[in-house]
């Protein structure tokens, strides 16, 4: 698996497909760049695409210390203005959504084109207490600890196969890596300012059986970005990547679609 250095941390990443402009993938809390093993395969034929393990996760590296959720969104402004790839396409999950929202507000010149998968506008509260407790666990017991529970939450069983297929990616977590990550989104506060801030064209998609972050709090996110667009994914669940692939990429494929040339 390829690796690129920021000069801060080691990411390593999947690149697939040719066709410009390249689609960059970013994963859910949990996840890495295998969480998108149903989506590539649709995505590459036509897009180049680039799924990313973001700092913590997968096979990038693991810093020792705390870090922020904006010093992720950093890492992969780095990857891309590294391989000169901008403005790119930027697809998000969970984490991955909020992540890209980093992006598109800290680094505009970088994304074309954002779609948000599954996300909350608010970190603080409910989501908050839930992360910080479970981090606390992780660090106790290890993944496999809260695994069924997590999981349990994240795939509805009408998605079981995905759960099963899934299991293997989450196990792989540094629980240490996992934790810190967890506890970065407790600390994650976007204004008004910055939802307002984004300038590129904005897609929400929830999944209608989401039941981490239901869709209102989509349809929320998408209120506060100026011109944004919110879907629902009727037969999807808190992870669209996973659940209902075929149909989200259709989706993004529509939105993502390349601008002509000028004439």
């Amino acid at each position: 698996m390829p690796n690129f250095d920021t000069g801060t941390v080691s990411l390593c990443y999947s690149d697939s497909g040719t066709g410009d402009p390249p689609i960059v993938l970013l994963h859910e809390l949990g996840g890495s760049s295998e969480s998108w093993w149903r989506v590539v395969p649709l995505l590459a034929p036509t897009r180049r695409t680039i799924a990313v393990d973001l700092r913590g996760a997968g096979r990038s590296e693991k810093p020792p210390r705390p870090f922020e959720t904006i010093d992720q969104a950093d890492d992969v402004a780095a990857l891309i203005a590294g391989f000169g790839l901008g403005p790119v396409d930027v697809l998000g999950s969970a984490l991955g959504s909020l992540v890209g929202a980093l992006l598109a507000i800290r680094h505009p010149t970088l994304v074309r084109r954002l779609m948000m998968c599954a996300v909350a506008d608010d970190m603080e509260g409910a989501t908050a207490d839930y992360l910080t407790k479970r981090a606390g666990v992780v660090r106790q017991v290890g993944m496999r600890g809260v695994m069924e529970a997590s999981l349990r939450n994240a795939f509805p069983d009408a998605h079981a196969q995905a759960r099963t297929e899934y299991q293997p990616i989450y196990l792989a977590n540094d629980p240490a890596a996992y934790a810190e990550m967890s506890l970065a989104l407790t600390r994650l506060r976007f204004t008004d300012d910055d939802w307002r801030g984004i300038r590129a064209p904005v897609l929400v998609a929830s999944g209608a059986h989401d039941f981490i972050w239901p869709p209102e709090l989509g349809r929320k996110v998408a209120a506060r970005i100026p011109g944004a667009r919110f879907e629902v994914l009727a037969d999807a669940g808190h992870f669209p990547h996973m659940h209902t692939p075929e149909d989200l990429v259709a989706m993004a494929v529509d939105f993502f679609r390349p601008s002509p040339p000028l004439s």
